[in-house]
């Protein structure tokens, strides 16, 4: 009978895998830092209940205390008082008075649940002084045999009265940078994610394995041993493209252009022309306390009229087929077309007259651009065609990038075949798209005509090796005739330089693209409110690009409310600090050449494919750390940031703590030592 009670309460459960970590390249160090990584938390259960053991003599059952009362009178009062002063401060901690009250409310109790929660999502620092507290542990001593004394060994064993349930939890040391890009876990699904870790579970989830587990308390088991029938195996690693440096800067650089401005909502997207790597993305959303977070990313998820950036997409086809050529004459006066019911005018109600298609988008005139359209599709009964032609040159369909998010399709409102809607249409509105959909059009334009996927995820790791290299995705080999992409790159350096994108005219490296504003009306109580979303959207540098950069401002409501001057110099803080630190460049002769940051520590190997697979000329700087020969030997860390010590600890497979703050002071195990995987190493912090 007692075998089938106990087998009541074992059962083969499953082990869930370690799932694999998320690294992100530091452009100031060359390293890979982890922005997502499993960690042990545990959950400790102590028994405070009865036993029944056998009499030796008489074979007779007896009750008896599982922690005896006089182990129990003397350890407890110490342990609530430790336990009070380690998880100080935390959102579930006890006083020490209330941890003794705790535990002797249940030691009362004569029936119900043997174990007790002690302590629950303990760390792994915490555990590490947790688990040689009174009442937790025995530290194994012996007797010497000289002196009589007593030697402690300083090795800790569990008491048998304690029983811990470990478990993986999901940990973002750069939260909450990039959230909704890196991925968050997703509500009610403990082993569901969504972005990039979502769209990534298959190389990151590992195998789930097996082993034998005793139910303590309802919803609680713990291994009978450390034997899995069926081992569990870790997942692999990822490297995004998300450069944290970039992305730290685009984040504090919108932010301060929200909060200034007083706006809704923003984002900027930063991407290197050639690969479609995805360097920085930023969504910030004013929430009801006035603050700026990343409630959902917006530079992805979201639909937006994109205003006058849209006219280049109009400019490219007017130009492609030959509709017009870059100095034909158009009018930019405020002026009502036949059959419309509303004039057209320009922002700010400017009238330079009769000029030059160029110099139209160089000051982005909105009758220049309605003019072709009315000249060559309305008034030649030809309203719908316009709409199916611009299809022709920008990509109307989902992007389906490597990230778990619901990207909605963009599109054109066909019923909208109004003489107005198609005017209004060759500038912007009457079509709606993501700012990373607007942007993967201008990407192209920088590449030469090429359009490319964004991406997110470099390459694959398995015990710190390349095992899998994501290579750009071509969206279209052409998409447009060079001579047009010739003059559209022309006209784009010009709006910069003598147009309403003047405020990045003073660079050394040169900025290409163009500014949009959009207004955008919805009634409340029966008022019509006019708000403005500002947008620039361009690359640089001019001569040889290698950054494309998307910034877009919802609803300012003070001071600035164009593109040229609420968006701009936010493109303008990401280009400076690329240009100064990833781009090398030489003003006389107009070359350039892309290097890498100087590379000190972490895992060269890696770090020399990682630069191979994006192109990258590694500025290495020679260091004392021969990667074959410290395969098997603890490297020396003295020196170190905690995130950087734990990298290059961690991926020889030990298992690391640390105290205090600041960087690594010493070592437990010295450098050059040997060790086996799964060693402990403790470091000091200063």
């Amino acid at each position: 009978w007692k075998k089938l009670a106990e087998d009541r309460y074992v059962e083969l459960r499953p082990v869930k895998a370690k799932r694999g970590s998320i690294y992100s390249i530091d452009s100031d160090s060359g390293e890979l830092l982890m922005v997502a990584t499993d960690v042990p938390k545990y959950d400790v259960y102590i028994d405070l209940g009865y036993t029944y053991v056998s009499d030796p003599k008489t074979k007779e059952k007896k009750r008896e205390r599982v922690i005896a009362d006089s182990i129990y009178k003397k350890d407890m009062p110490l342990l609530c008082e430790n336990m009070a002063k380690l998880f100080y401060g935390q959102k579930d901690s006890k006083t020490k008075n209330e941890y003794r009250e705790y535990l002797n409310k249940f030691r009362r109790m004569e029936k119900g649940n043997r174990y007790v929660l002690l302590q629950k999502n303990i760390t792994l620092e915490q555990w590490e002084k947790f688990r040689k507290f009174p009442l937790i542990s025995k530290e194994k001593v012996r007797k010497s045999k000289s002196t009589g004394k007593i030697v402690h060994s300083g090795k800790f064993f569990l008491t048998n009265y304690i029983n811990v349930v470990e478990r993986n939890v999901r940990y973002y040391p750069y939260y909450p940078m990039a959230r909704r890009t890196i991925g968050v876990p997703v509500s009610g699904c403990d082993t569901c994610y969504d972005g990039i870790d979502g769209y990534y579970s298959k190389f990151l989830a590992g195998e789930t394995g097996v082993r034998k587990e005793k139910k303590i308390n309802p919803g609680i088991w713990i291994p009978v041993d450390d034997n899995e029938q069926i081992k569990a195996i870790d997942g692999q690693d990822i490297v995004t493209t998300i450069d944290v440096r970039l992305q730290e800067l685009a984040e504090n650089s919108l932010r301060k252009c929200l909060d200034s401005n007083d706006a809704q909502s923003g984002c900027v997207i930063l991407m290197e022309v050639k690969t479609g790597y995805v360097r920085a993305i930023a969504s910030l959303q004013k929430n009801k306390d006035g603050e700026y977070t990343e409630n959902s990313n917006i530079a992805i998820s979201s639909y937006f009229e994109p205003g006058s950036t849209f006219k280049t997409i109009s400019a490219m086809l007017y130009l492609d087929k030959g509709l017009i050529d870059s100095s034909s004459v158009v009018p930019t006066f405020e002026k009502r077309f036949p059959g419309a019911r509303t004039d057209i005018r320009d922002v700010g109600k400017i009238n330079h007259g009769r000029v030059s298609f160029a110099r139209a988008m160089e000051m982005s005139s909105n009758v220049g651009l309605s003019q072709v359209v009315y000249d060559n599709y309305i008034s030649k009964g030809k309203r719908t065609q316009f709409g199916k032609d611009l299809m022709d040159y920008f990509y109307y369909d989902r992007l389906n990038m490597d990230i778990k998010i619901e990207e909605p399709k963009p599109y054109i409102n066909q019923k909208g075949t109004s003489v107005d809607d198609i005017l209004r249409l060759s500038f912007g509105y009457v079509t709606v798209m993501t700012p990373m959909q607007l942007l993967t059009f201008y990407n192209g334009i920088a590449n030469n005509g090429v359009m490319v996927k964004p991406m997110f995820v470099s390459h694959v790791l398995k015990d710190g090796q390349t095992v899998k290299t994501f290579k750009p995705i071509v969206i279209k080999e052409k998409m447009c005739k060079k001579e047009t992409l010739d003059v559209l790159q022309d006209i784009l350096k010009r709006v910069v330089e003598k147009g309403t994108g003047k405020r990045l005219s003073k660079t050394s490296y040169g900025i290409a693209g163009k500014t949009g504003t959009a207004e955008i009306g919805y009634s409340k109580r029966g008022i019509v409110a006019i708000q403005h979303r500002a947008s620039f959207a361009g690359y640089f540098p001019t001569e040889d690009p290698q950054y494309s950069c998307i910034v877009v401002v919802s609803e300012p409501q003070k001071n600035a409310t164009h593109g040229g001057d609420l968006a701009a110099p936010v493109f303008r803080d990401l280009s400076d600090r690329v240009v100064g630190t990833r781009i090398t460049y030489n003003q006389k002769s107009s070359t350039l050449q892309k290097q890498a940051p100087t590379y000190l520590k972490g895992n060269i190997e890696n770090y020399n494919k990682f630069c191979q697979n994006i192109g990258l000329k590694n500025n290495k700087i020679e260091s004392n750390w021969n990667p074959n020969k410290e395969t098997m030997t603890i490297p020396n860390v003295v020196g170190m940031t905690i995130r950087d010590a734990k990298y290059l600890l961690e991926k020889r497979g030990l298992k690391v703590t640390f105290e205090g703050k600041g960087k690594v002071v010493s070592q437990s195990i010295a450098s050059g030592s040997g060790f086996r995987k799964g060693n402990k190493i403790h470091l000091n912090l200063n």
